[in-house]
């Protein structure tokens, strides 16, 4: 097939697209919408995946978490001792290390009180969380080492309980004792109920005797070298193993096998909207087809009338097919605008994390293409091998 050829087959199709505009815009509708929803709901799925990894990330990649599972009645368990002694004889991989408690309490001002989450925690516990404040300061190791009734607490509670105005050096009642706060942590979640500022951290060796508790079922290590976390984390766990005399009863995770697993989840469930969307563009590609299929039988005479001037089956074919491919090309295309269009209008709105999958925009765009070609091609072959003859008696 030689190019003037393939360019008179291209301009006789865009002029039977263009001498149907309504129709054709309505057959366009259904890639339009598929390539729109491709873009769109991968671009959320990858906002989402962005959102998730840099929380994830934030905490650092180095942090190692340690659950104790069994009952706080177990004979058999991990405590402050055994972890702190593992970190010193392990000072060249593990740099920090930190008991981390939390249960529910009532705080009160005057006569303002809430309901709130209490975290307990260590001095190295600011650097492993990844904490930052606004006032005041943290905790240092004399108020851990003489249970100081001291607590910081976040921007929920300073709204709620104190007007907004910083409280360091104030008092406050955490169920019925009194502590006093010494830091403000930096607003994360527009001070929202039930969010990140919605918190109160005190000393862990306060805490143990204030919650009434000689059993920390979480710690947090860090290790030193961020490259040899898996290493690091192996290690804890045969040592737990070997303390325990069981491997069961506990559970030893790390930040980057976590961002693992979160990608592969987000992942998937990417891929799961791309699917769901992509259906649309076959629905499309159905409407394609039976538009093709309805040009086919208007333009039967037309088509004649080419055949007995010459034209050959494989020009007749190429015509219908290059308008199938047009169109389903043309819903692309608007499609991707879009799409690209939401994704911006979203982004701009703070609606939702928004990322634009380009790989999936090229795919979603050539995937318009196939679908143009694979729900074409029946109609153009019905078309190339219409009989001239019969096709001039056609009215």
């Amino acid at each position: 097939m030689n190019l003037t050829k393939f360019s008179q087959s291209f301009k006789m199709s865009m002029k039977s697209i263009l001498s149907n505009k309504g129709r054709s815009a309505l057959t366009m509708l259904g890639i339009v919408i598929g390539v729109a929803s491709v873009i769109i709901l991968t671009g959320i799925g990858g906002g989402a995946t962005k959102s998730i990894t840099d929380s994830i990330s934030a905490m650092g990649t180095g942090r190692i978490t340690i659950r104790m599972l069994r009952g706080r009645d177990s004979s058999r368990t991990i405590d402050i001792d055994d972890i702190t002694a593992y970190k010193e004889d392990n000072s060249d991989t593990i740099s920090m290390m930190s008991p981390y408690l939390s249960s529910s309490v009532t705080v009160k001002n005057g006569t303002d009180n809430l309901m709130t989450t209490l975290d307990a925690c260590d001095v190295d516990y600011k650097t492993i969380g990844s904490l930052s404040l606004a006032s005041g300061r943290f905790f240092t190791a004399n108020d851990i080492a003489n249970r100081k009734k001291v607590c910081i607490v976040g921007t929920y509670e300073v709204q709620e309980l104190f007007g907004g105005v910083d409280p360091v050096g104030e008092n406050i009642k955490i169920n019925g004792t009194i502590f006093e706060i010494i830091g403000v942590y930096e607003e994360q979640a527009d001070s929202e109920e039930g969010s990140d500022d919605d918190k109160i951290t005190i000393p862990y060796t306060t805490a143990m005797r204030f919650l009434k508790t000689k059993n920390i079922q979480t710690f947090y290590l860090y290790a030193s070298d961020e490259d040899n976390v898996e290493q690091v984390t192996n290690d804890v766990k045969r040592y737990i193993t070997q303390k325990l005399g069981t491997s069961e009863g506990f559970n030893v995770s790390n930040m980057s096998s976590l961002l693992d697993t979160m990608e592969e989840t987000t992942g998937t469930m990417t891929a799961m909207l791309a699917g769901i969307a992509g259906i649309s563009l076959i629905v499309g590609g159905i409407g394609i087809m039976n538009i093709m299929t309805v040009s086919v039988s208007e333009r039967t005479r037309e088509i004649g009338i080419r055949k007995a001037i010459g034209a050959r089956t494989t020009d007749i074919l190429l015509q219908f097919l290059i308008e199938s491919v047009v169109l389903s090309g043309m819903g692309g295309i608007v499609g991707i605008i879009l799409g690209i269009g939401a994704g911006w209008i979203v982004t701009k709105t703070g609606l939702t994390t928004y990322v634009t999958q380009y790989d999936m925009v090229v795919l979603s765009f050539v995937f318009s293409l196939f679908v143009g070609i694979f729900f074409g091609l029946n109609p153009a072959k019905k078309a190339a091998k219409l009989n001239p003859i019969e096709a001039l008696r056609s009215e």
